[in-house]
């Protein structure tokens, strides 16, 4: 996309800007919400760490039922697949790319485009990508306990950018989607260390993370108005396990595309950030809402260190 003769990448745009906007908003909340209008906290925080529904009229008329989560993996679960099918049948059935599709990237991943991963690895990158976004519909629509909660629709915007930014970046630097190519598909190729790594990275963080996520069903389903402390599995070592697995699922793809495929290592970026922001905001809550109780032990996302 040109702006003033400039051609901008969307994506690094609009996730650079997620990015810069979480570490600077945390970081003001954090040493001055005292002193700062009381919307500007809620519009920022979300869930439990809001304490309560939001007291501000501003940041009520701009909120959506938190149910609404479920729309954008249901988004995710059809783009996604979607995206999968189409470099399937470049790669394995070779039909040509639309001329569409890559104006489209043109527009917004930028004309100067190349290719910094193997067909195969593209497959298998959307593949992991197309599973997780399945596991997270099901957990939204059948895991979650039911839930009156509201949240900001800021929040429930970035969550339809982030997964358009990462399957379509994912494709960003693709072969024959980013530059023409006479490469053929090699799946044998996959069969390496690096690329076994990755995936047990994946599976075991997509598994740990759906446990968390039914614990936290669990305690919701006891009580759907008051929070508990959550046990079990990574529980015992941090706060947020479910954003520590997302940090490794993020690695795992990043690893997997290489450091030459900046548009996954801008996605990772994020995602750390966020992630990592998210789970002190919710440690932080844990400790003052259970002064005596907490376990001390417990570090807020990364466990033995962070």
């Amino acid at each position: 996309m040109y702006i003033f003769s400039y051609d901008l990448h969307v994506i690094h745009f609009i996730l650079g800007v997620f990015t810069v906007i979480m570490v600077v908003f945390n970081g003001i909340i954090e040493h001055f919400e005292h002193s700062l209008p009381q919307f500007i906290a809620e519009a920022f925080r979300y869930g439990k760490t809001l304490n309560g529904p939001a007291q501000t009229k501003l940041v009520r008329f701009i909120q959506v039922p938190k149910s609404w989560f479920l729309h954008f993996y249901i988004f995710s679960s059809i783009y996604t697949p979607f995206l999968l099918y189409q470099a399937y049948s470049s790669y394995v059935m070779h039909t040509e790319v639309p001329k569409s599709y890559l104006t489209a990237l043109d527009v917004v991943c930028t004309e100067n485009r190349s290719p910094s991963e193997s067909k195969a690895n593209i497959l298998l990158a959307l593949t992991l990508l197309c599973i997780q976004c399945f596991r997270r519909f099901y957990e939204c629509a059948f895991v979650n306990a039911k839930s009156t909660s509201r949240m900001n629709i800021i929040h429930y915007i970035v969550g339809y950018a982030h997964y358009f930014c990462t399957a379509t970046g994912i494709l960003c630097q693709a072969p024959e989607y980013s530059t023409d190519t006479e490469e053929h598909i090699n799946l044998g190729e996959l069969l390496n260390l690096k690329t076994c790594l990755c995936v047990a990275i994946f599976s075991w963080a997509w598994i740990h993370q759906f446990r968390a996520h039914k614990i936290f069903a669990g305690l919701k389903s006891k009580n759907a108005n008051k929070h508990g402390i959550p046990q079990g599995d990574l529980f015992e070592l941090v706060s947020c396990p479910h954003y520590f697995c997302e940090v490794l699922i993020y690695t795992s793809l990043a690893l997997l595309l290489g450091y030459t495929h900046t548009t996954m290592l801008v996605v990772w970026v994020w995602v750390c950030v966020n992630q990592t922001v998210a789970a002190f905001m919710s440690h932080t809550w844990y400790n003052k809402q259970f002064i005596k109780e907490y376990p001390s032990t417990r570090k807020a996302i990364f466990p033995f260190i962070l």
